[in-house]
């Protein structure tokens, strides 16, 4: 090493360095906090909460070696990006070329473990080796290396993936994040860098050439990442995995076939996502729900939110392809059945709670007050009477090409029970399923305001009112208005409809609509909102998507009803000076 180099390899305070004795190097590249800068920006990428607290116990575990970036904003470095590495942290990619050096040069050979954030629900670590999964096969992505030879998938992280399925814990290859991109820092393990310019990184890449290291990303989601027994058992399982002398490769009839040659792409088709679920709202309890599922092709999810009282948020986001079988779709602890003459919705799982929903503006400041329910349950159950709407298209393969998109919602009072933070609670809740009502979907908007409630008279008859406004540029692009009475829909023209807040963060004010039916005769609708989250997602063109979503009661003359409502509002990239969210980006 030049005196140059050596200059230049001396770590600032927010890299925190673990010695190790063992040939494994661990590395928590996004382990920081996002400060006010990124606070400023309209799409701010979210910090790995709790993967800097997880690699520095697994180094203790291990005997290993450690790089843990423990504060610095990913938005400012991000060092699982190599050109950011390169132009802002060259010492950084220095310390790795000697650490690895020194390992290889110790011990014959290096195992480099990269632990990341993935901030769904549901319990998974994803593996990225620059890989996808093709049935028995693991391919790679695009012009992707793999990072690791076939004794190391077919022996240690094949056994971490049993181990971590015994410990209720689901393993994938390349799911969300196979480590595939050129500027991933997985790849800077193989052969892909051995002519780059920054001599660290070709020395890196010439190392890893000479089939000497083992590279993994590790994405662990988000309920294995808070503190509790399930990541307790995660740590556990790679601990095992990793002790010790190298373990022997996995039986061959289990073992993956791992094709090294990059493919060409088969240009496979997406199609746009089909969202149906069900939501509903128990005043009584003080309990409110959206859960739906995405059909359509590649896969893309499944998610349950629960509002407690007012601002309490409970969350399992799950991601992958929904199963489809005879009238019921399924993905990780939900699922949605037609059982006899009823449509039930089931939750059971690990789920998240967040103790003021106000913080979902901000994803990484609303995990970190998050901690973890591992046994939350919810059963609703929707009678399903022969002159409503048939549901079983929802379950069909017309579902994906379309066919749902028109069916009319399902409207009752479901019965059921919830098991939350270790309470009991018994729901009587009204209810919409089909179609989901709050799905955003491909249209452009700058505003848009929708109203569902379900109403009740004194004679227990159940009638139902959806609402939607949409307003572009100046011009309000679609008004819709429609009533279920009587087994029957109409159409209704709407007068006006208003969802006010003074603030993302905060409640709306104003909840009123007024509409007028064909006959002439005119009602207006008056709400109180009662539970809300605000949500802030990314639109399109570079926009952001501010949110209120919630439950409330409604006034309908004399009769009251309950629903829910949203209002959510488009943000151009020059106007945003507030909030944060996504996703990691891992790959």
């Amino acid at each position: 090493m030049s005196a140059v180099e050596a200059a230049v390899a001396v770590p600032e305070p927010w890299l925190e360095i673990i010695e190790g004795d063992s040939p494994m190097l661990l590395i928590a590249p996004h382990g920081g906090r996002a400060g006010k800068a990124a606070q400023a920006t309209l799409h701010p990428k979210v910090n790995d909460l709790h993967t800097a607290e997880i690699t520095r116990e697994l180094a203790a575990r291990l005997h290993a070696s450690a790089l843990i970036n423990s504060a610095m904003d990913r938005n400012l470095i991000d060092c699982n990006r190599i050109p950011q590495l390169a132009e802002r942290a060259p010492w950084l990619l220095e310390i790795l070329a000697q650490r690895l050096a020194a390992l290889v040069e110790r011990f014959g050979r290096a195992t480099v473990l990269l632990v990341h954030g993935w901030n769904i629900i549901e319990p998974r670590v994803d593996f990225g080796l620059g890989v996808r999964t093709y049935g028995r096969e693991l391919r790679p992505t695009g012009s992707a290396r793999v990072s690791a030879s076939d004794n190391f998938i077919n022996g240690p992280l094949l056994s971490l993936a049993a181990k971590l399925r015994a410990a209720g814990i689901t393993p994938t290859f390349g799911l969300r994040y196979p480590a595939g991109g050129i500027h991933n820092l997985v790849q800077a393990f193989t052969e892909r860098h051995r002519e780059s310019p920054p001599s660290p990184l070709s020395r890196i890449s010439a190392i890893a050439a000479r089939g000497v290291v083992d590279a993994a990303q590790l994405e662990l989601s988000v309920s294995v990442r808070l503190p509790g027994a399930l990541r307790q058992r995660c740590v556990e399982a790679i601990t095992e995995t990793f002790s010790g002398p190298p373990q022997a490769a996995a039986p061959s009839d289990s073992h993956l076939s791992i094709v090294r040659t990059p493919l060409a792409s088969r240009g496979a088709s997406a199609t746009a996502p089909v969202r149906v679920g069900m939501e509903f709202y128990d005043a009584a309890s003080g309990i409110g729900a959206m859960a739906s599922f995405d059909l359509g092709t590649p896969g893309f999810g499944a998610r349950i939110m629960m509002l407690l009282g007012e601002r309490r948020v409970i969350l399992c986001t799950c991601e992958g392809t929904t199963k489809r079988e005879h009238d019921r779709l399924s993905l990780g602890p939900l699922s949605l059945a037609i059982r006899g003459s009823s449509l039930v919705l089931e939750f059971a799982g690990a789920a998240v709670v967040v103790p003021d929903g106000s913080t979902y503006l901000s994803i990484e400041r609303a995990l970190a007050t998050g901690i973890l329910d591992p046994r939350a349950r919810v059963t609703v159950e929707v009678p399903l009477s022969g002159d409503g709407p048939d549901p079983s298209v929802l379950f069909g393969p017309g579902a994906i090409e379309g066919a749902a998109r028109d069916i009319a919602p399902v409207f009752s009072i479901a019965t059921g029970e919830a098991t939350l933070e270790g309470r009991h609670y018994s729901l009587q809740a009204s209810t919409r399923a089909g179609v989901s009502f709050t799905g955003l979907g491909p249209q452009k908007f700058n505003e848009r305001r929708m109203i569902w409630a379900l109403v009740h008279g004194e004679d227990q008859a159940q009638d139902a009112i959806e609402l939607r406004r949409i307003d572009g540029d100046g011009e309000t692009e679609q008004q819709t208005a429609r009533l279920f009475s009587d087994g029957n829909w109409s159409t209704l023209t709407l007068t006006s409809l208003a969802i006010e807040a003074g603030a993302p963060e905060s409640m709306p004010h104003r909840l009123e609509a007024s509409v007028a039916a064909s006959a002439g005769d005119s009602f207006n609708l008056l709400g109180t909102p009662i539970a809300f989250v605000p949500l802030s997602r990314p639109g399109l063109n570079g926009s952001r998507i501010y949110t209120s979503l919630g439950f409330g009661t409604f006034q309908w003359g004399t009769r009251s009803a309950s629903g829910m409502f949203e209002y959510s509002r488009r943000v151009d990239p020059a106007s945003a000076n507030d909030g944060d969210g996504g996703d990691s980006d891992s790959d």
